[in-house]
């Protein structure tokens, strides 16, 4: 999975995008999970509802994350690629200003947006 969202790497952000031409945040997940014959949720908050919630401390490497960047409302996702320590924890995800690109979600900007996480499943 984390092969498949990294070869988007560097992809520019579109709204509304889901190529090599451009892509936003939960179209690189739909775009992901469609490779395993999971058809997941257009928009980051239904995205953020499809598979069961975890909490920080449990992440790992595939889970899911969610922000609300722009108030409460989630509205931007991404795939956690590796866990390093507690307090670095890498995700990819289309940035609006640098397109797809990995940071760490333990900054104080991210720590401060963070929502929700939750763990696919791959039976659903």
């Amino acid at each position: 999975m984390i092969k498949i969202a990294r070869s988007y790497t560097g992809v520019p952000y579109r709204i509304g995008g889901n190529d090599e031409q451009g892509i936003d945040c939960s179209g690189l997940l739909c775009n992901t999970f469609k490779e395993f014959g999971i058809k997941l949720p257009r928009v980051s908050w239904q995205q953020s509802e499809f598979f069961p919630a975890i909490d920080i401390p449990n992440i790992r490497t595939g889970d899911l994350v969610f922000f609300s960047v722009n108030g409460k409302v989630v509205n931007h996702a991404g795939i956690v690629t590796e866990v390093r320590s507690e307090d670095e924890v890498i995700f990819i995800h289309a940035s609006t200003s640098k397109g797809v690109i990995e940071d760490n979600m333990m900054t104080n900007y991210w720590k401060a947006r963070f929502a929700s996480a939750c763990r696919p499943d791959f039976g659903k």
